[in-house]
């Protein structure tokens, strides 16, 4: 199985733009692309979790499009398989709030992560 961060990084990378945690984003990334912390709850522990879907634009509509796919995608709990274990992401709410960043828009989405240990595992 995965670790945590190549687990988080497939995922996020399942949307048809680059994904990056937070402290891996390269000078030279894409207009368009998913930005994530790198959480690592301990077993059984609940971590706040988020995600921001990035654009240049003058209109929210691409970001909100991609925020809903991901919102939509994680639905009320969506498990992903990693050492050990797994995590679970949910959404909290309020689910998604627009930011702008100078030239730049986002849509921060607002989740929490629980990290299960499998027995035996």
């Amino acid at each position: 199985m995965p670790s945590t961060a190549k687990a988080l990084n497939s995922f996020f990378n399942g949307f048809g733009v680059p994904a990056y945690s937070n402290d891996t984003v390269p000078d030279d990334a894409p207009v368009r692309h998913i930005t994530y912390p790198m959480v690592d709850p301990e077993w059984s522990q609940q971590a706040s979790m988020y995600c921001e879907v990035w654009d240049r634009s003058t209109s929210n509509a691409y970001i909100l499009a991609k925020a809903d796919t991901i919102v939509r995608e994680i639905g009320q709990g969506i498990v992903i398989s990693c050492d050990g274990g797994y995590i679970r992401l949910q959404i909290e709410s309020p689910a998604v709030q627009v930011r702008v960043d100078g030239d730049f828009r986002s849509a921060y989405i607002n989740m929490s992560m629980n990290a299960f240990h499998l027995p035996g595992a």
